[in-house]
């Protein structure tokens, strides 16, 4: 069957290309770009590739087209499609049709955590012989790809809360029909497209209105927002979290190497050890704990994946040391998720100055409406240099985040604040660190912050 994606550069259209590319399909596909790692990976899975956008690139006798959502009306190849009536997807539609199908749906979704859970599941099932199929929005470290066409009766499924396409303005996640559907953590996010924090609540509303009688929601507590949206729920809510939950998470002990923490349960205790860094992550892990003892596997192998798995390219990844210093990266995406993130290394190195280099990269970190928050957050770090934003166009000037009010608020609690454009002055800062320093460094951005972390991970070797 010959297929054609337009716009197949990004992390899950490529990815959807992979899991065509298992099932023996034919499959070109175009995008403005491609850059490493992406273009050489499709390249090797041998599919047909087309640099810029025209009807030229779709294959005469194509079965049908994929539509990304960075396409919008206008775009050759979309208005082609629709011209001459050729069959498309969105790619979430393709997901469902193609791979996850009938298969038992297992979708992580929230604001934060969604990857790492989705990638732990994935790594669980594996490890304990199911097989299962999956998409993730992010490299899971233990395994060859972030995406399986499986051989199981389970799918595992990344749910993006964020608009599907051009021609279908409602959330990709509920094309995937969960049978088991898992909240992580919801809060306010995405505000280009979800315009109030209403509008963004419903969402989820809908998504838990999908998931049967038969099916079961798990969800944190410790959210307000993930209460508000299962209440009333049909399907049988399970309840994980630090306070008033089925399974309680409790006893957490840092360790030089990770952390070891219980569920309660029924009166019962549960012990695990992780090596994965932040207590962010004991919830993370306990989400994913809850569905594989639902699935029915074995407490020993729920253990042995716990203590094994090493996460997720970009969420809190050592990439480099130098002398006594230490630098992470993470994909930072939410003030909540940047407080996580530096509450954690401030943890693991108490006694050593925190750096963040932050560079606010999505249309929400770029909004005046997080600011307040960001600097809260920021703060937690003794040293932060921010890199100003680009491409704010799209953004009005009133509604713009005001980045010399964030670093003098920075400055205001005491803590060292400063702003650059300029990629070089942040490489000049790394370079410059002595061999004495006692330093902790992470670089925050959910974009491409220049290559630093690239350029970091070569220095800090």
């Amino acid at each position: 069957m010959k297929i054609f994606l337009s716009g197949i550069a990004g992390t899950g259209m490529s990815s959807l290309a992979g899991l065509f590319k298992e099932k023996g399909f034919e499959v070109y596909g175009s995008d403005i770009a491609f850059y490493p790692p992406v273009g050489p990976i499709l390249k090797r899975m041998g599919v047909n590739i087309f640099e810029g956008f025209s009807e030229k690139n779709i294959p005469d006798n194509v079965d049908f087209c994929v539509v990304g959502n960075i396409i919008s009306r206008g775009n050759p190849e979309a208005e082609f499609i629709l011209n001459n009536k050729i069959k498309f997807y969105s790619m979430a539609e393709a997901l469902k049709i193609f791979f996850i199908k009938d298969s038992v749906s297992i979708v992580a979704s929230g604001t934060h955590g969604k990857t790492t859970i989705s990638s732990f599941l994935a790594y669980l099932f594996t490890k304990g012989g199911v097989a299962p199929g999956y998409f993730i929005g992010g490299k899971p470290v233990d395994l060859n790809s972030n995406y399986s066409a499986g051989e199981g009766s389970c799918f595992i499924s990344e749910g993006d809360e964020y608009e599907t396409s051009f021609f279908d303005r409602s959330s990709k996640f509920l094309k995937y029909f969960p049978d088991i559907l898992i909240l992580s953590s919801i809060e306010y996010d995405h505000l280009d497209f979800f315009k109030t924090e209403r509008e963004y609540k419903n969402a989820f509303r809908n998504l838990v209105n999908q998931v049967p009688s038969n099916g079961v929601i798990i969800s944190n507590t410790d959210f307000q927002m993930n209460t508000d949206v299962v209440d009333g729920s049909i399907s049988p809510v399970i309840t994980y979290g630090s306070g008033s939950a089925d399974y309680l998470i409790g006893d957490i002990k840092a360790e030089s190497e990770g952390f070891e923490f219980t569920l309660k349960v029924k009166g019962n205790k549960l012990h695990f050890r992780t090596s994965l860094p932040g207590k962010y992550n004991i919830h993370n892990l306990t989400a994913g704990i809850i569905t594989g003892l639902h699935m029915g596997i074995s407490g020993q192998t729920i253990r042995e994946a716990v203590e094994g798995f090493n996460g997720v390219e970009r969420r809190l990844r050592k990439i480099g040391t130098k002398g006594n210093s230490v630098i992470y990266e993470d994909f930072a995406h939410h003030p909540t998720s940047i407080a996580e993130v530096l509450t954690s290394l401030k943890e693991l190195y108490p006694d050593r100055k925190l750096t963040a280099l932050f560079e606010p990269a999505s249309w929400s970190l770029k909004n005046k409406y997080f600011e307040e928050k960001l600097a809260s957050s920021l703060s937690i770090a003794d040293e932060v240099m921010i890199r100003l934003p680009e491409r704010l166009g799209k953004i009005k000037e009133e509604d713009r985040i005001d980045i010399e009010k964030l670093v003098k608020t920075i400055r205001n609690n005491g803590k060292s604040g400063s702003a650059s454009k300029k990629i070089s002055e942040f490489e000049t800062f790394l370079n410059n660190i002595s061999l004495k320093e006692s330093r902790v460094i992470v670089i925050l951005s959910n974009g491409n912050f220049g290559s630093l972390p690239l350029k970091a991970g070569e220095m800090f070797r």
